[in-house]
């Protein structure tokens, strides 16, 4: 049996352990935000923004060749390679319109690795595609809340869906990635259904989520744009308004981009689960024996 998939095993046996080690990484990857964020503009005094942004763009185009290899290598051995190969197409294909739409500069390209192993890690604990995907969601939104009302809460900045959205796809690669190495078998009619979709705990979690949102916007606790005459408010989800659909911040990086409102990054978020949630319906996960 492969490392990886005594790994995952591992993970999958001793959950809690599991759990406590993908919180860790998790935090560990968001506390320093504000210090890489140091060092590359560092790297970017040295060689430039634009060098830098060139040296991000050949290592993600360089990751994505590896890890279609090692895709293509695993899929000859499974049963379930046409949702499979699905997922990865569907994610790439997101990969490359987040890219064109929602990204200033290729140093962004970096959320897809940093989620990766948050994906691999929480489909070995759930044996479930889209319950994982809604636990990168999570902690992806938690990374958000850290910067937006932490390190960002002086500046006018949106709470940034577009980063939760990368986030979203960097855990989809790893989600597919520990498929590969779990037993992934088409599921019959004769198999056990399992809990409902929206009873999963993390299914349930995000839910839940957007539901008390939906509550605190409905009463006027939560506003989605800040508004500095409204006095009832506890928190605004945005204290930027985006001057056109399509605009450009020069400090951001060289591409014009969308900003997702705090309206449309929940309903794209919520639909690409969703959309995963299709494409695995008939895939029975297992762990590895």
């Amino acid at each position: 049996m492969p490392i990886v998939s005594r790994v995952l095993r591992a993970f999958h046996s001793h959950r809690f352990r599991g759990w406590l080690a993908l919180l860790a990484y998790a935090a560990a990857v968001t506390f320093p935000h504000e210090n890489v964020q140091w060092l590359m503009n560092q790297i970017a005094i040295r060689i430039s923004h634009h060098r830098l942004y060139q040296w991000s763009a050949g290592i993600g185009v360089a990751e994505a060749l590896l890890l279609t290899l090692i895709v293509v290598w695993r899929l000859r051995a499974h049963q379930t390679r046409l949702p499979l190969a699905s997922f990865w197409i569907l994610t790439l294909a997101l990969i490359a319109f987040t890219r064109w739409a929602f990204t200033a500069n290729d140093l962004e390209l970096v959320h897809y690795p940093q989620y990766l192993p948050e994906g691999v890690a929480l489909v070995a604990l759930t044996l479930s595609p889209p319950e994982s995907l809604a636990w990168i969601v999570i902690f992806g939104g938690l990374d958000e809340c850290y910067q937006y009302a932490v390190l960002s809460r002086f500046r006018p900045a949106p709470y940034d869906f577009n980063d939760v959205f990368m986030d979203l796809l960097g855990g989809a690669l790893g989600v597919l990635l520990g498929m590969l190495f779990l037993r992934c078998t088409r599921r019959q009619p004769s198999d056990s259904p399992g809990p409902p979709f929206w009873k999963r705990p993390g299914i349930a979690a995000i839910l839940g989520v957007l539901t008390t949102g939906i509550l605190l916007w409905a009463s006027g606790l939560m506003l989605l744009f800040e508004d500095k005459t409204d006095t009832r408010h506890w928190f605004s989800l945005s204290r930027f308004r985006a001057p056109a659909f399509w605009f450009q911040v020069p400090t951001n990086g060289p591409d014009r981009y969308h900003t997702l409102s705090p309206v449309e990054g929940p309903i794209l978020i919520l639909a690409s689960i969703a959309l995963y949630a299709f494409v695995t319906r008939r895939v029975r996960i297992s762990p590895p024996t």
